[in-house]
């Protein structure tokens, strides 16, 4: 019953959604760091693909459906033919599709200063929304006192 609290579906998201925004933050710093680098490619991190895969795993009990129900939507397997590093976070892949500058660098400042600014209003959703389900928790534990 316990590990029912710590292992529901939110709390899986939650927590991989949390460490894919830091792992993300990490690449995006990297990306910033070397804006000014002849013929570097920015790094992009896709953990959507692992995300559905933890949460439709059967074998613990939280799977949830994960399917295309209009030929519009993004195929789970569209990335496949994408190299990079696979991490337990997602694939972590090199954007080639781009160049800005003469020197063959595709850092758009803009963009990723964006990115930024982005995945940290992620990470801080994500923080409250973990630290209101464990208040629940302390409140439920605790039977309602203060």
């Amino acid at each position: 019953m316990i590990n029912n609290l710590f292992n529901s579906r939110t709390q899986i998201a939650l927590e991989f959604a949390l460490d894919a925004t830091s792992v993300s933050a990490q690449l995006i710093a990297h990306n910033i760091a070397n804006a000014d680098t002849p013929n570097y490619k920015a790094m992009r991190l896709r953990f959507e693909d692992v995300l559905a895969s933890k949460l439709s795993d059967s074998e613990n009990g939280v799977g949830l459906d994960v399917r295309r129900t209009n030929p519009q939507h993004l195929d789970r397997t569209s990335m496949s033919g994408i190299r990079g590093i696979r991490t337990p976070h997602g694939l972590i892949y090199t954007d080639n599709k781009t160049t800005y500058r003469l020197d063959g660098n595709n850092i758009d400042m803009d963009h990723e200063m964006a990115q930024q600014a982005k995945n940290s209003l992620q990470y801080a959703v994500l923080t409250e929304l973990i630290n209101r389900r464990l208040s629940g928790l302390r409140t439920v534990i605790s039977g309602g006192r203060r």
